[in-house]
């Protein structure tokens, strides 16, 4: 199983994100229902022992909700392709649930992220001969600012590939919880 925990989106917020997929022609655009904000790519997970202790650490996870905002278009360069994004605004908040989130992963056994933490919301992909288009979309885009919505469960997903596409499939959802302990840093 190939797992990730992120922030799943609300359906309102999905749809207006829909809306910018076909301002760019040649884009190969994420489909609504996997829009996501991840906050840590766990990888390939084949042992059932290591999945219970995954499940186990992030079910220990606490919180008080908070909401969050997605703003400004982006381009973030890759390997094999280029992304467009929505950025999500930095929140003392976000950040120590994501601490949290790599911290009891690491506990359960997973290797440290390979990646610095940088919230976004991507929407497609693009070749590098697009680099001019993708500009002016950004440009297009740049002002985008959603409502604000609530952060109360982290979902654990999998990621499937089904006919040249990823699936993105919620395996587990952890809630807040208003009676587990916070830590300093989340009050």
């Amino acid at each position: 199983m190939r797992l990730f925990v992120a922030l799943d989106l609300p359906v309102d917020i999905r749809e207006t994100l829909a809306l910018m997929r076909g301002s760019m022609p040649g884009v190969q655009w994420v489909p609504a229902q996997n829009h996501h904000i991840t906050l840590r790519f766990i990888g390939e997970i084949t042992d059932r022992h290591r999945m219970e202790e995954i499940d186990l650490a992030l079910s220990r996870l606490a919180w008080k909700p908070f909401d969050l905002s997605l703003a400004q278009a982006d381009i973030r360069e890759g390997l094999n392709a280029d992304s467009l994004l929505i950025g999500v605004e930095r929140t003392p908040q976000l950040e120590a649930l994501q601490s949290q989130v790599e911290s009891v992963l690491r506990r359960a056994g997973c290797p440290p992220a390979k990646r610095r933490f940088q919230p976004a919301v991507t929407l497609g992909h693009f070749s590098s001969s697009q680099r001019a288009d993708a500009i002016q979309w950004v440009q297009r885009h740049n002002l985008f600012r959603s409502k604000p919505m609530s952060v109360e469960h982290v979902t654990l997903f999998e990621s499937l590939r089904s006919l040249g596409e990823h699936v993105y499939v919620p395996r587990a959802e952890y809630a807040w919880q208003p009676e587990m302990p916070l830590t300093p840093e989340e009050e």
